[in-house]
This record gives C-alpha cells, structure tokens and sequence, in this order.
C-alpha cells in the first residue's frame, strides 16, 4: 500500500469525487459518487444530509482501502448550499437546500427593502457619486463597502436567506435555535463537523453565505441583526491551509486544507498573483480574477469576495456568471441534437458559420451582469435552410459571445486588464468554444492539462501545509494542454448577437 499520496475531497452538487494526488500533482486514483436531487415543491432543490455524508465517505473509503493513509486531506466544495443540524446529536434538521434553490425569493425581495437597506444603498449612492469626482475618496475601504452597500440586494439563493426561511418555516429547527442546539453551515462545514468534529467554515465559502463582510473579514453585524440570525449558530472562520484535525474516515490523516470550489480552481490557475484570471466551464461558467490585497466594491452584477486567505494575508476576487454553459449543450444530447458532448465540437467545425441562425443560450435564466432568473433562450434566423450543424454552431457561437461579455465586465469591474485566462472544467474540452471566446474577447485563452482546477488548488494547499510552505511557495504552475490565440478576424457579430440578447430579455419582461 502506498501513503505517498494526497486525498481531496471535491463536493459538487450531484456530484462527489475524491482524488489521489502523488507529489509531484498527478492524480493516481479517482472515485466519483453520484448523488441525488429531490425538487419537493416548484423552486425547491434538496438533497439529503444524510445520504450526502455517506457518499463522502465511501469515496474516501474506497481509496483509503486501496491506498491505505494519505499524507492529508483537502476539501473543496461548491459553495452557498445550506446544511443546518443538531449540535448535540450531529442530526440533521432539515434537507439541504441548495444554491438553485428559489422558494425564498419573496423573501429576498422583501427583506430588500428594509429601511436599513435602504439607508444603506442611500448612503453608498452618495459616496459613489462623490467618489466619481474626487477619485481618492473611493479608494479608502470604508468608501468601498458603502459603494458595494449601494448596489447590495438579498439574493434568494443565498444561505442567509435560506437560514431565515428556516428559521420561519420550520418548527424543528426553529425549536433547535431557542434551545441553543442549531448549527449552520455550507457543505465544507458539513463535511468536516463529520470528519473531524468542528463547527467550522473558510474564508472563502463564508463570503458566499450573504451575511458575510468582506472588506472586515467577518459576519455582518448589519445583515446577521436584519436577518435576525443568532450568532451562535454560525460556524468559526478560519484559514484556507491549516491543520483542522484527524480525519476519522481517512486513517486518522491530518485535514489541512478547505476552500471553495471556484476560490480553488482560481488558486490552481495564477496562486495568489494580483492579475490572475480563470474561467471555469462546468454547468456553468465562473469567470474570477484575483483583484489583490483590497475588495473593490461590488457593481456590474459582481459581488467581492475573498479568494484566499492565510495568516495575515488576504487576497480578494471579483466573479461573473453564465449559468448555463456544459448544460446548454447537454440540452442538444437530450434532445437527439447530438449524439454526445464531443460530437458538438465536430459538427461546429463543420459548419463553419450558423447559417445566419443566432441562440441566446439563457437556458437557467441570465447571470452577470444582468441576473433575471425568468429570462429563458431564444433562437433567431431559422429557414428552412438550417441545418443541425448550423444549430450547434449558433449555441456554441452564443456561450462565447455571453462568456467574452462576461469577461468584459469583470475586466473593467476589477480594473485589471488581463492577456490571458486559464481555462479549466469538463466544457472546457470543446476547441470551437475556446477559439471564439478568444476571438470575440481578444484573450489567449490557456486550456491546462488538469481541468479539475477545484482538486488541484486544494491539493496544492494541503501538500503546502505538510511542507510547511508559505501559499506563494506552494503554487504550482498548471500544465498547459493547448493556447487558443485570438484571431484578427473571427467572422462574427457582435453587435447583431447582443440585439438578440436585448430582444430576448425585453420578451421575458413583458411578459411580467
């Protein structure tokens, strides 16, 4: 049995994967676990707790049982699902909701317009207005946090208010929290109250809660009394790569890193280099870059969080989001568009253009910068010309006009230009989509050699915590499997595709 190896821990939502890392970042053994999504009510998304940790640990099982006890254990987990249970017990006391999850969007609307809200985007709009003429005034922190406070609104997928629809509507946990015995969490927090017995969370997964400040490394004072959440049931924060406890389902290894999935795979991509930039292709699309050692306030449907934190160093993020990016050609497979994920790449590269045919792929409403959950896709320019081929090429033309405007806006929010972005997660394999992303937004995109950049940043980490390495002497620089370079002329139109765009959104609210 080898112990010369690595075990991280990537919780997604439906699914785990656990990975063996040798030293030198080679990944020598993966199990992944499928798990379940039950959708009770319309809106809803759960998962079971319970069956959630089982999974979790028969991935670590099934390798430690292969090959025997890792050197450490990392953890990295896709951020903002809800877990709440039974400090006493270890009980759950309530399926997870997860961060698809909609039924609390009265909520957030409401709670957005309390009058300390208000106050606060009153207050932040002036500030914002001043900064514009004297520019010294907004680069004070304090300035920074009220501009954000300016365009802050509750989100209904975030756990804060997921936390308060609990608290509300569910007598069982209401009941924990009188009595003292409720815990919160995101899943990292699940994971290791299992694992080695802390009520804990990151940095990084703490700053996608909502009710998490920032710029003063901490819970809101201000959003924890609107919410009407007790302190109590939050976890302790603590730092991206220290030494957590033993892990009782890994042969007693050390637990040495936890961070959340995008803060990792941005890691993985440039470490803790100001000017870093990646765009993960999953589901979705994240695209992050690594503004430095100050937030910069949250406009452009972006929102500042914290990208590592270690001792006294801190180092922020601004994040876009395309909601649907490897599910949008998922869509083409279910439909019997395509036969498989791969084969949109070939019947893209055959067609060359789309035969005139344009696809806004909002297929899970519309993120950054716009955020209208109700928007859905539109497609232009059928004729009885159109073609299969002419339809892929459209959708994968439409992702890279939507993550190239997305990677504008996140440009100019963070006030980074950038010449480059790593590209990383399974939707990144398609050439086409890669090319024209670095066509339409003058990027070298760089597809690496691992695409899962979420087990590679934690692993990075976890072996810098072992060798008792700084977070900059633990980086490692990825492998870069292919350079896409921007083409001079790409042939496309953009000024026609975000007509569409326009034309598409405007439909969806008219029809509120």
């Amino acid at each position: 049995m080898s112990n010369g190896y690595y075990l991280i821990i990537d919780a997604g939502t439906t699914t785990i994967k656990a990975f063996a890392y040798d030293d030198s970042g080679e990944i020598i053994k993966k199990v992944v676990n499928r798990v379940p999504v039950s959708f009770p009510r319309p809106g809803w998304v759960e998962q079971d707790p319970s069956l959630y940790w089982e999974k979790v640990f028969d991935s670590v099982k099934r390798i430690c049982d292969e090959l025997g006890r890792p050197l450490a254990v990392g953890i990295t987990n896709q951020r903002a699902t809800t877990v709440v249970w039974d400090k006493v017990d270890g009980e759950p006391l309530y399926n997870m909701i997860t961060w698809q999850d909609t039924r609390a969007y009265d909520l957030a609307e409401e709670l957005s317009k309390e009058s300390l809200v208000r106050l606060g985007r009153f207050l932040g709009s002036l500030v914002e207005a001043f900064a514009k003429v004297f520019k010294r005034l907004g680069e004070s922190k304090s300035a920074k946090y009220l501009i954000t406070i300016a365009h802050f609104k509750f989100g209904s997928n975030q756990p804060g208010i997921h936390l308060r629809w609990l608290m509300d509507n569910v007598s069982e946990f209401a009941k924990a929290v009188k009595a003292g015995k409720a815990a919160f969490g995101t899943l990292d927090s699940w994971i290791l109250w299992n694992m080695v017995g802390r009520h804990v969370t990151d940095f990084t997964n703490a700053s996608a809660t909502g009710i998490f400040d920032p710029f003063y490394l901490k819970w809101s004072d201000r959003l924890i009394k609107i919410l009407g959440i007790p302190r109590e049931i939050l976890p302790s924060v603590v730092d991206n790569m220290c030494y957590l406890g033993k892990s009782k389902v890994a042969l007693d290894a050390p637990v040495t890193a936890v961070i959340a999935d995008q803060q990792a795979s941005l890691y993985s991509a440039g470490g803790a280099r100001r000017g870093a930039a990646k765009m993960t292709n999953g589901t979705g699309t994240f695209i992050d870059v690594n503004v430095g050692s100050e937030p910069v306030p949250a406009v452009g449907g972006t929102y500042p969080m914290v990208a590592l934190k270690q001792g006294e160093k801190a180092v922020y993020l601004i994040e876009g989001i395309v909601q649907a990016t490897g599910s949008a050609i998922d869509w083409l497979v279910d439909l019997g568009i395509i036969g498989s994920p791969a084969e949109a790449d070939e019947l893209a590269e055959l067609a060359k253009d789309s035969f005139g045919v344009v696809f806004v792929p909002a297929l899970a409403g519309i993120g950054t910068p716009y955020w209208i959950n109700e928007v859905r896709g539109c497609v232009y320019g059928l004729s009885r010309g159109t073609r299969r081929e002419h339809l892929v090429r459209a959708l994968l033309e439409g992702l890279a006009f939507r993550l190239s405007e997305v990677i504008s806006i996140v440009e100019s929010v963070s006030g980074i230009r950038f010449g480059e972005i790593v590209a990383d997660g399974n939707a990144s394999r398609y050439d086409v989509l890669l090319q024209l992303v670095a066509d339409l937004s003058s990027k070298k995109v760089i597809r690496v050699k691992n695409l899962e950049g979420s087990s590679r940043g934690a692993f990075l980490l976890a072996r810098g915590a072992v060798k008792g390495l700084s977070v900059d002497e633990a980086w490692i620089s990825p492998e870069v499997e292919k350079v896409f370079e921007p083409r001079a002329d790409s042939g496309l139109n953009p000024g026609r595709w975000l007509k569409s765009l326009r034309s598409c959104i405007n439909y969806y609210e008219s029809l509120k």
